[in-house]
């Protein structure tokens, strides 16, 4: 059953995040069975095929308390300085064990798995073989689990290191770095991503989040935020960075108006705000639906059509986003005189003027089709209800650079392509973008049977995502042991401030559905949730400027004999719209705005 929590009415991602965490401390310690307790999870899905339990739950803690944790809690650096000093796990000459050998054990298929803590390397398999957790022990197995405690940073304490001792086997080689021949030419500058991303491309980058930790963090962290790049990350200094706005329909004494602003200008003179928002790639499940044709041109004898970066379903992430509005900056500089105008009034101005668009200008810059940019229509621009942010924090910090530092759009509803990072220049014009990623790409176009070329340049910009939804748990492919009933979580999204009214999901295939439970609405709401009566579900409440996603939760039986779940979901959107069944009727030549019933199998063994 879909319930409300209780939300301070507040735009504040903190008290929204801890809210719920009270939520679920709540609800796992009264013992009740709902989206928020894991216990029973826990001890369903102790083990799979390939997948264990995960690291970082071994090692730091509930993996529950680390979105929380990463948000609220700071870990001093002398915490691992002082976690080091006792780290003597042994006075016996160990074998020196490599970073590839490190590396290839990452299964009790590969003979064991391993992990690495400052320098030394520890076999886990007996340890996660009897103590149950998720599916997020590939995230850190073969590798350095340093990274993992920097975002799951629940604690650092001696007794983590007593633990750490009696599974050690050997010290990490020192090996002299390898050039990955990105080291020179136009990617030599790149940020360092986390290794939990699960990359796409190296040049330019291209990483999702890890799907299994969507539903553990109503914000992302930062780090795991999803990284969509077209061309190598500019490196811009803040102090330096100016912002040009410029028309020319607009003039001054008969001259083009131009204003240029420092950082630090829209810092000081403009209010600021905060949105939390969700963006998302419209590449995002792109692979499915590449697969889907695959299949079907297989069948039919032709070729495949969908060409792009195989995106599965966490091209997505949401943070919080403070910045200055863009209405306030455009109405202080470009309007006439001191006039206070209504919104209609304003719009018409703008409008006599023979502004239509407002262009956005990156400083990502192609030389065969210049810089990345896109455009708002005036009355999206001017509106005080879209929100549209020029951002220069990311959840309370300043901008890192794969995320536009240091200054980007935020367009919240709208698809991440329209969201210009690293911005440099705002055009107030009476056309749209002429950026090649607005003109020639990002646009819906079916594949024509006489083979035709299409002409994108009369299609329509891709603006506002569908209603989608995904499945982050369990993992497709893995295997569960059947204690009765299994878990399933994910994230459902509707573009335009729509929100979500209901996620169905199925194990059996579709044959029979399962209500789903939604975590709460994001801020901002349009009613005081303090004013509702439990179980008031008040369809405004998930309608207006619901500018994130919504997860989700459901508990399902499994059947005694079964052997394989078929697992789909479903979401419905505030304006009633659903997911199509299957990709029969979206199919699209750049595979964008997926939204089909996400499926995935997991495979189920007897309970032990």
């Amino acid at each position: 059953m879909l319930r409300v929590i209780r939300l301070p009415y507040k735009r504040d991602m903190k008290t929204w995040a801890f809210t719920i965490a009270c939520h679920q401390i709540k609800s796992y310690f009264s013992g009740r069975r709902s989206k928020y307790s894991y216990k029973n999870a826990n001890k369903r899905n102790m083990f799979s095929s390939s997948i264990i339990p995960t690291a970082i739950i071994i090692f730091g803690g509930t993996l529950y308390f680390g979105w929380y944790t990463y948000n609220f809690v700071k870990v001093p650096h002398a915490g691992v300085k002082q976690l080091s000093k006792v780290m003597n796990v042994s006075t016996e000459s160990k074998r020196v064990i490599t970073p590839e050998e490190l590396a290839r054990h990452r299964t009790l298929d590969d003979g064991g798995i391993w992990m690495s803590f400052l320098g030394k390397v520890y076999d886990v398999t007996d340890f996660v073989e009897s103590h149950p957790g998720g599916d997020k022990i590939l995230l850190a197995a073969g590798g350095d689990v340093s990274p993992f405690w920097s975002i799951y940073a629940f604690h650092y304490e001696s007794h983590v290191t007593e633990m750490l001792k009696e599974f050690y086997i050997g010290d990490l080689a020192v090996t002299t770095p390898v050039e990955d021949g990105l080291s020179k030419g136009p990617y030599a500058n790149e940020p360092e991503r986390h290794p939990a991303l699960l990359t796409l491309s190296h040049a330019p980058r291209n990483a999702e989040t890890p799907p299994e930790l969507i539903p553990d963090h109503p914000v992302t962290p930062t780090k795991l935020f999803f990284v969509r790049n077209h061309l190598p990350v500019p490196d811009i200094k803040p102090e330096e960075h100016e912002l040009k706005i410029s028309s020319q329909s607009l003039s001054n004494n008969h001259t083009k108006m131009e204003v240029f602003l420092k950082l630090d200008t829209l810092k000081k003179e403009f209010p600021r705000h905060k949105v939390i928002c969700t963006i998302v790639c419209a590449g995002n499940r792109r692979s499915e639906m590449a697969k889907e044709d695959a299949m079907e041109a297989k069948t039919s004898g032709r070729r495949p059509i969908i060409r792009g970066l195989s995106w599965k379903h966490s091209a997505i992430s949401t943070a919080e986003w403070t910045g200055v509005y863009l209405r306030d900056v455009l109405v202080k500089y470009l309007t006439p005189d001191e006039t206070t105008y209504s919104d209609d009034e304003l719009l018409e101005l703008f409008k006599k003027a023979g502004i239509q668009h407002v262009q956005f200008v990156g400083a990502d810059v192609d030389p065969s089709v210049g810089a990345f940019g896109s455009s708002l229509p005036i009355d999206w621009a001017l509106d005080p209800n879209k929100e549209v942010l020029l951002a220069f924090d990311i959840n309370g910090v300043p901008l890192d650079r794969d995320h536009g530092a240091p200054l980007r759009v935020v367009v919240p509803g709208s698809i991440g392509a329209r969201q210009v990072k690293w911005l440099t220049e705002i055009i107030l014009s009476d056309e749209a973008s002429p950026s090649y990623w607005f003109v020639e790409d990002y646009k819906i176009a079916r594949p024509k049977p006489d083979g035709e070329q299409t002409d994108y340049k009369k299609l329509p910009a891709i603006m506002e995502p569908p209603v989608q939804s995904a499945i982050c748990n369990p993992v497709d492919g893995h295997t569960i042991r059947n204690y009765g009933e299994i878990d399933v979580s994910g994230y459902a999204f509707s573009g335009g401030g729509r929100g979500i009214i209901s996620v169905t999901v199925s194990i059996d295939g579709g044959k029979t559905w399962h209500q789903a439970e939604l975590e709460p609405v994001s801020p901002p709401n349009v009613i005081d949730p303090s004013t509702l009566a439990e179980g008031d579900l008040a369809l405004e409440y998930r309608t207006s400027r619901q500018w994130a996603w919504t997860l989700w939760r459901v508990t399902i039986a499994i059947p005694d004999d079964a052997t394989e779940l078929e697992i789909i979901c479903c979401a419905r959107d505030s304006s009633n719209a659903t997911q199509p069944e299957n990709c029969k009727t979206i199919t699209n030549i750049r595979g964008l705005l997926m939204n089909a019933w996400h499926r995935i199998k997991v495979k189920v063994r007897p309970a032990e």
